[in-house]
């Protein structure tokens, strides 16, 4: 008996094994029915009948645009069939720019428009809740994260098609001599970590159910853009990155519309260059008093602002090899298992081109991360030729498995230091390349502020959807840039200008002040360092009695340098208030930890209410006065799920799962047939049969036995 035990330890051991791993999987990524309106999707609306969990998809989506200057307004309208005999309350989650400013919803049922207020979170929320039980048809839009919004829906009839309008503000980003805008059209399945500690109770697990693969070509995930582009200057050159276009040109208007529509499965880019050329060194727009003057009309002390954002395009600097910086640089490399397929070639490429980029004086890391996190060294080491052979091999091994466990890896990226007495110095720059999926963006907002020392973090997305809320706010927290690569092909260009750029910073320790010297109300506070080809902007507000020319000042290799901008030179532009609130509340999000929660709490309701923008403090409501519900009896079900982004590889599609993203599936199934092995070694050497043990059996026993 003694000696059979061992063998069923093994086994249960490797069940053991095999148990957690599909425990940890479901609980990182499994859907519970009973909780689905606590679950994050997109595209989707989901209702209750009967106390039972249903889904609609939206029957189109239509994107409007009107870019003029640095400002695009936007309005997303996104119409849905009620396909039901009875009345429902619905729910459904979209995505829209990090930093769309939302200002305004519009909620059309059939003749009816019923405009959206901005209120206090809470108090919306219950005033939500006693509309849908008094019969009132109402709309709620509310804020998960600064890129991802919800909207539920109270009484909509039978058969009835309701309409929802979201109206937002955005700048337009002008890099590498290149205006472009970037909507998103898809929320990715995104991974929660095993370990998010209890103050980050928001964050909530982002998943969906998924189309099957008949399903996938479904006409209703679709969207329709047009957009009107007055970019002040003539355009010599327009581009959809990801989709076919249609463009007509009237003088310095360029209309562009998609050709037909198009899934909902990867994000849509255009980009355009105008005749302006390199020769734009500084511009300032401005704006006289706010957007939304009805919030500030009845207060009798109200002075009107200048609203203002410099846009600083450092002069172009020759790279002279005594001005390239010695660098230590630390990639990390995201290979966890929504990386799989597309993304994780796309990131080894990236990788494998920045290592062509080194000389002999930098030294570098590679580290990457899953579950777990490794590195080819202990710590940087130079770029000689043999470190560099050793990391070529190092990153052909590997492949896109395991979680996401990002938190460890900029603990390892980070937390080490240069030496401050090797010469000559070296400058640290930390290159982060994933696809963003997690959802304890808040908790690594708080990590990269903690270690960054002197270090600068620049972000890397991957793949057709990467999650641009944390990758931008990295990088600003990080004091770097974001790059995004959303295909194969532009990999070498994307990497090439990110490498060029961040070996030779061009302005540095930037500040902005009056010709007077005071301060202006400036976000960020903390002004990112400017590299070639790509400007700094910055929003700032100022009372109309006290306008006055504004200098930015920065070091250009180590020399004192200025300009100054006047507003007598200014271009008018709109929705500059919100440009500045949003920049405002998105500071102040970020520096929400325990001790000061409640205070930034208080001061981000105040500024949304007061300039009439969703938040996290603050959402849009609006509520038709006369109630329709007669309450009648609910029947019936009806569900449809979502697409997945555009080159995801997912090797089996169950309700809720997504497969490979949630655990290290080969380091378990390695460690559980490592540990049945040993039983099995122990079991024979128990009996006495393994060849060692029978030769000396064989040799002890009498030469006539």
């Amino acid at each position: 008996m003694f000696a059979k035990w061992p063998f069923g330890l093994g086994l249960i051991s490797v069940l053991l094994l095999i148990v957690t791993n599909v425990s940890q999987a479901s609980q990182n990524f499994y859907v519970d029915p009973n909780k689905v309106s606590e679950e994050v999707t997109q595209g989707v609306v989901s209702y209750r009948i009967n106390g039972q969990n249903k889904q609609i998809l939206a029957l189109d989506t239509q994107v409007e645009m009107t870019v003029s200057g640095l400002t695009n307004r936007v309005t997303v309208k996104q119409i849905f069939n009620n396909i039901e005999d009875s009345w429902i309350h619905a729910k459904y989650v979209f995505p829209l720019p990090a930093n769309a400013a939302v200002d305004g919803m519009d909620l059309l049922i059939g003749e009816r428009v019923v405009k959206g207020v901005i209120k206090p979170k809470q108090q919306a929320k219950q005033e939500f809740e006693r509309a849908k039980q008094q019969g009132k048809q109402a709309s709620l839009v509310s804020q998960q994260r600064s890129n991802i919004f919800t909207t539920q829906l109270a009484n909509i009839g039978p058969q009835q098609q309701v309409v929802v309008e979201i109206t937002y503000l955005e700048t337009v980003t002008y890099q590498d001599g290149m205006f472009s805008l970037r909507f998103p059209l898809v929320v990715a399945p995104r991974y929660r970590p095993d370990f998010q500690r209890s103050e980050y109770s928001e964050t909530q697990q982002l998943a969906a159910p998924l189309l099957n693969q008949a399903q996938q070509q479904s006409p209703s995930h679709q969207v329709s853009f047009d957009i009107n582009i007055d970019s002040g200057f003539g355009l010599t050159e327009l581009s959809s990155l990801y989709h076919d276009i249609q463009q007509f040109h009237h003088g310095r208007l360029t209309n562009v519309v998609l050709q037909g529509k198009v899934p909902l499965d990867r994000d849509f880019v255009l980009q355009w260059q105008t005749d302006v050329g390199n020769e734009v060194a500084a511009a300032i727009f401005y704006q006289t008093g706010q957007t939304h003057q009805n919030n500030t009309q009845s207060n009798p002390a109200f002075s009107e602002d200048i609203y203002a954002m410099a846009l600083l395009l450092p002069p172009s600097l020759e790279r002279k090899p005594q001005h390239q910086i010695n660098r230590e640089l630390i990639f990390v490399i995201d290979t966890s298992g929504s990386m799989a397929g597309e993304s994780i070639m796309q990131a080894k490429q990236a990788l494998s081109l920045a290592l062509t980029t080194l000389n002999p004086m930098d030294s570098f890391n590679i580290i990457d991360f899953n579950s777990s996190v490794q590195s080819i060294f202990g710590q940087a080491q130079a770029a000689s030729d043999t470190n560099l052979i050793k990391a070529r091999r190092y990153l052909a091994a590997l492949d896109a498995d395991g979680g996401t466990e990002m938190a460890p890896a900029l603990d390892k990226a980070l937390a080490a230091t240069i030496n401050i007495d090797q010469l000559p110095p070296k400058v640290r720059q930390v290159i982060f390349i994933t696809d963003g999926a997690v959802t304890n963006e808040a908790q690594l907002f708080e990590q990269i502020a903690h270690q960054l020392q002197d270090s600068r973090l620049f972000t890397v997305g991957i793949g057709s959807a990467p999650n641009s809320h944390f990758m931008k706010r990295a990088a600003s927290i990080g004091r770097g840039t974001f790059t995004y690569i959303g295909k194969s092909a532009e990999v070498e260009q994307q990497m090439t200008l990110l490498i060029n750029k961040i070996s030779q910073p061009v302005l540095t320790d930037v500040e902005l002040y009056h010709l007077d010297g005071s301060i202006p109300d400036y976000w960020p506070t903390e002004i990112e360092d400017v590299y070639q080809q790509s400007p700094v902007t910055i929003s700032f507000k100022v009372p109309v009695e006290q306008l006055q020319p504004v200098i930015i000042s920065g070091q250009i290799n180590g020399q004192y340098w200025q300009t100054q901008l006047d507003f007598n030179a200014a271009e008018a532009a709109i929705g500059l208030d919100l440009v500045w609130a949003n920049a405002k509340i998105t500071a102040l999000e970020m520096s929400q930890h325990s001790t000061v929660r409640q205070r930034v709490e208080k001061q981000v309701e105040a500024l949304a209410l007061q300039y009439h923008l969703v938040s996290s403090a603050t959402s849009l409501l609006a509520v038709d006065v006369t109630p329709v519900n007669p309450h009648h009896a609910d029947k019936g079900e009806y569900q449809l799920g979502r697409l997945m982004p555009a080159g995801w590889q997912i090797n089996s599609i169950q309700q809720g799962t997504l497969p490979q993203t949630a655990t290290a599936s080969k380091l378990w199934l390695l460690a559980g047939l490592s540990l049945l092995g040993l039983t099995l070694l122990f079991g024979l050497w128990l009996k006495g049969l393994l060849p060692g043990q029978l030769l000396m059996i064989q040799s002890s026993e009498p030469e006539n036995a």
